[in-house]
């Protein structure tokens, strides 16, 4: 990996990757999806047909997160510091998606 990733980029990300699909929140896979983008490997077309705009203002999709996938980020945040600008290491991007992993299922 050349660049690292922060967690806040990685969050923000699986929001708007939830809100593409039009799901109602936030679940592991999303997550996944989203540190696959960042990385350059995934796509938007990989994530499959997009929900309308429309239906997901009316829906609210990708505003909230599930209880265990909101556990771990902010478990993941305090442990950077509560820095929102740190940048997860090699080492702790893969910890942090072994977990996402587990959870997935």
């Amino acid at each position: 990996m050349t660049e690292r990733l922060r967690l806040t980029e990685i969050l923000t990300t699986s929001s708007a990757v939830a809100n593409y699909v039009g799901a109602p929140s936030v679940a592991a896979g999303h997550v996944l999806s989203a540190i696959g983008i960042l990385q350059g490997t995934v796509s938007l077309d990989d994530l499959g047909r997009p929900q309308s705009p429309m239906l997901s203002r009316v829906t609210g999709a990708g505003r909230g997160a599930e209880a265990a996938v909101r556990e771990i980020a902010q478990r993941w945040f305090a442990e950077l510091g509560g820095d929102p600008w740190a940048e997860m290491d090699e080492e702790q991007l893969a910890e942090f998606e072994a977990e996402l992993r587990a959870l997935a299922g």
